[in-house]
């Protein structure tokens, strides 16, 4: 099976706070700053979001066929614009090239 590995980008602005990462929809795990988490998912397409309060990351759906690495970042723009109307960006998903 695929592993699929989460790198969760260092940063100030949310330390102290989790991440909800979501796997076809449902819960998989929480993620701290700076963390590295690794799941193994059967082959085929999978959708990733990440959550932290109100706010989401966009949904990237990969068609799992080998393993991947998938950054989780800090969205772009101002922190109120992301927390207000850019709540659907306040994170990002981004797939990474190995």
């Amino acid at each position: 099976m695929p592993t699929v590995t989460f790198n969760r980008i260092s940063e100030y602005e949310n330390r102290f706070r989790k991440i909800r990462l979501e796997v076809n929809g449902k819960l998989f795990t929480k993620i701290n700053n700076g963390e590295i988490k690794k799941l193994e998912l059967p082959y085929g397409k999978h959708y990733f979001q990440a959550k932290i309060d109100w706010c989401t990351s966009n949904i990237l759906e990969v068609e799992l066929i080998e393993d991947i690495d998938i950054k989780l970042m800090k969205g772009k723009g101002s922190t109120l614009y992301r927390t207000t109307f850019g709540y659907k960006k306040y994170l990002l998903l981004q797939l990474e090239v190995n």
